[in-house]
């Protein structure tokens, strides 16, 4: 598989489970983990995640393409505003991949992210705003 080879983004997908059991799916994951821990095939550095190549690995060629709409991505790439509001409006699940996360710093459209969040019941997690404007003004 070449670095340049079109795939698929494992942050966000759909699977069919009845297939995921009978291809055994999770075997395979596991296989390409344990590899990984044994080898070092690749490293979190150059992959992003030590999940990312395993997943790139056993769905490679296997995997169909949805509406784009469905995974609006590159939302944490920057701080920028990358699409227009109208787009984010339509967009059906927003991608925060990249550093600028809604919950932890200055991010795209954090104020979308934080219609939806639920504060976590425990009280174990909590919004960090590293960067923002409330942050800075202290």
């Amino acid at each position: 598989m070449k670095a340049s080879t079109c795939s698929f983004n494992p942050g966000v997908f759909v699977a069919n489970l009845t297939e995921w059991k009978l291809q055994n799916i999770t075997k395979q994951l596991e296989k390409w983990m344990a590899l990984n821990v044994a080898e070092e095939l690749y490293s979190r550095t150059l992959a992003g995640s030590i999940t990312t190549p395993p997943l790139l690995i056993v769905f490679y060629k296997q995997h169909s393409s949805i509406d784009p709409m469905w995974n609006v991505r590159h939302l944490g790439s920057s701080a920028g505003k990358r699409y227009s509001p109208q787009f984010v409006k339509a967009a059906k699940l927003l991608h925060w991949n990249g550093h600028f996360k809604p919950w932890g710093r200055t991010a795209s459209y954090a104020e979308v992210w934080e219609k939806w969040y639920v504060p976590d019941p425990t009280g174990k997690f909590s919004l960090i705003r590293r960067h923002s404007e409330a942050y800075e003004a202290k």
